[in-house]
């Protein structure tokens, strides 16, 4: 195999795991002689979609949810039209569609190509649904919405889930679309380039600690706890959150109402290399997701990103998180939505400087020895090349 095209409906790069994931392994098959292209929504004819658009806004007048839904197609068609391009000027081993909208879009330009995968980074329709309230389990076009993602199953001969609970959800998807004889099942836990990250700079029991939550401002990732748990622990603790999206408006409401200006430094969204060197100014991360709608975070890039940093980290007890964390050893559990409780934990990393270098420590072991891009790359290639029987 000495070709790769990675194919996302994401604009590429973004702030977010996906893009950070797509990077990482890049970076790992890259290593292994691998050369890899990728298309995006960045490559798709942005005035064509934003015309699209504004076309589709009478749609409003039927529901947010009717818009949503057109504005997506206006926005897969545009894609649609970038991935043909891409196609039809270069010959690729393998075409890895990094979410159901590509897969699906694959399906439609490709059906009878037999060198397609898919990544599964969350559930079959949750991602159109995340930042929208009016799209969810029962509404027609959100319904409308997964049986399209659905479609990516008919093109895909393996799909690849990045933790244990996606591999389920896929295998019984599988199953009930009925394509388990064909379409094989896979889990690769998320991964990171271990090279690109830095010990976090050691701190005497008097600094200021300075903890770091890098995450999209989406209800499920709970980052208003994170705030929250600030009334909880030392004024000596500082919040640096590093992300943007809906919950945004809400999380500055809370921190001027509750005079936290001096706490919790918002500092939006922000390129990889500027977080990479907010990382190397902070001692602790926090990672505060919740459950929303039954469904829990996966194996989280941005946890993995600060134990490779050395850091102690302050996790929710659920899903992924629970699996990747070892409560005392390699950072420590709080229980979801309970923000008291994450600035207790919080606050014992600022109390004991010399146990938490030490958890901190064994966080960057566990994850040089379980979460590495090169061994990830090498899953990945004998997938690709059919040489792992899968589900």
């Amino acid at each position: 195999m000495k070709r790769i095209l990675f194919v996302t409906y994401d604009a590429y790069p973004h702030e977010g795991g996906k893009s950070t994931h797509i990077k990482y392994l890049i970076d790992g098959l890259t290593e292994l002689g691998i050369k890899c292209d990728v298309v995006s929504f960045n490559d798709a004819n942005q005035m064509e979609n934003t015309a699209g658009k504004v076309l589709m806004q009478p749609c409003k007048l039927f529901g947010k949810d009717c818009y949503l839904y057109y504005r997506l197609q206006v926005g897969k068609a545009a894609f649609r039209k970038a991935v043909l391009k891409k196609l039809k000027n270069n010959n690729y081993d393998m075409i890895s569609a990094q979410d159901a909208i590509s897969g699906s879009i694959l399906n439609k330009i490709a059906p009878d190509c037999n060198n397609i995968s898919l990544t599964m980074h969350t559930y079959f329709g949750l991602e159109n649904g995340l930042d929208n309230s009016a799209l969810c389990e029962g509404n027609k076009y959100y319904d409308r919405m997964k049986a399209e993602e659905l479609e990516a199953l008919q093109c895909a001969h393996a799909v690849i889930a990045v933790d244990e609970r996606i591999e389920k959800h896929v295998v019984e998807t599988v199953d009930a679309v009925g394509v388990a004889d064909r379409c094989k099942v896979f889990c690769v836990r998320n991964f990171i380039n271990t090279n690109a990250f830095e010990h976090c700079p050691a701190r005497s029991e008097n600094d200021t600690l300075n903890v770091i939550c890098v995450r999209r401002l989406v209800e499920k990732n709970g980052v208003i706890y994170a705030v929250k748990a600030m009334e909880h622990c030392s004024d000596k603790v500082r919040l640096h959150i590093v992300g943007d999206g809906p919950e945004m408006p809400k999380i500055q409401e809370y921190v001027k109402n509750g005079g936290l200006e001096n706490r919790v430094v918002l500092h939006g969204a922000m390129k990889n290399d500027q977080v990479l060197s907010l990382y190397k100014t902070c001692n602790a991360a926090v990672v505060p997701s919740i459950t929303v709608n039954g469904l829990q975070e996966a194996t989280s890039i941005s946890a993995l990103e600060a134990m490779a940093c050395s850091m102690p980290i302050v996790v929710s007890s659920i899903g992924g998180l629970r699996l990747l964390v070892e409560d005392g050893k390699t950072g420590f559990w709080a229980n979801e939505r309970d923000s008291q409780e994450i600035g207790s934990k919080l606050q014992w990393i600022f109390d004991h400087p010399g146990e938490a270098i030490q958890i901190g420590a064994n966080a960057r072991q566990f994850v040089e020895k379980h979460h590495s891009h090169l061994s990830a790359a090498k899953s990945y290639l004998n997938i690709f090349s059919g040489n792992n029987t899968g589900k």
